[in-house]
C-alpha cells in the first residue's frame, strides 16, 4: 500500500469548512457531579425514550388531543370497527398510530446503532460471533423497521 495514512472523508470536510469559515473550539465535559448520580446506560435510555416519544407526535398528542383510535362502518354488515391509522390524512394520526411510528423508527435507528458497534468492533479484540450477530441483527432490524414504516404509509395513503 502506499506510505500514507489514511484520514476519513469527513475530516476532509470538516477540515475544508474550517479554512472557509473558521470553527469555534468546544470542549464540553460533563460535571463531576452528573457522572456519579446519573449512570451512563440511565442517561441513554432516557434520551432513547425521549427519542421515541418525539418521533411519536407526542407534541401533536398533547396539542390536538386525538382520540386514541378511531372506527369505521363495515361495508357488509354496517357494524363500526376498530381502526389504528387515519387514513388519507397525512398531517393527522391517532395516538397508538403514532406511537407505533416511532416504535418502527426506533428500530430501525437501533439497527443503524447495532451495525455501527459491529463496524467498530471489527478493529478491536471482541468476538466474531458477537461481531457477525451485531451486523446481521442490525441489518434486520434496519429492514425491519423500512418495512413496517412502508406498511403503515401505504395503509394511511391507499395507492401511494
Amino acid at each position: 500500500g502506499r506510505g500514507g495514512t489514511k484520514m476519513d472523508p469527513l475530516a476532509w470536510v470538516v477540515r475544508g469548512v474550517d479554512r472557509v469559515v473558521p470553527l469555534p473550539h468546544v470542549d464540553l465535559t460533563l460535571p463531576r457531579v452528573s457522572r456519579r448520580l446519573f449512570p451512563s446506560w440511565l442517561v441513554v435510555s432516557a434520551l432513547m425514550l425521549s427519542y421515541v416519544l418525539v418521533l411519536s407526535g407526542i407534541v401533536y398528542d398533547i396539542i390536538v388531543e386525538p382520540p386514541s383510535m378511531g372506527q369505521e362502518y363495515d361495508s357488509v354488515t354496517g357494524r363500526p370497527r376498530p381502526v389504528a391509522i387515519l387514513k388519507y390524512r397525512i398531517n393527522g394520526q391517532y395516538i397508538l398510530e403514532g406511537l407505533s411510528a416511532g416504535l418502527f423508527f426506533f428500530i430501525g435507528g437501533g439497527g443503524f446503532l447495532l451495525v455501527n458497534y459491529a463496524l467498530t468492533s471489527l478493529g478491536r479484540r471482541s468476538s466474531p460471533v458477537v461481531t457477525a450477530l451485531a451486523a446481521v441483527g442490525g441489518l434486520a432490524a434496519i429492514l425491519i423497521g423500512v418495512l413496517l414504516s412502508w406498511s403503515f404509509l401505504v395503509q394511511k395513503v391507499p395507492g401511494y
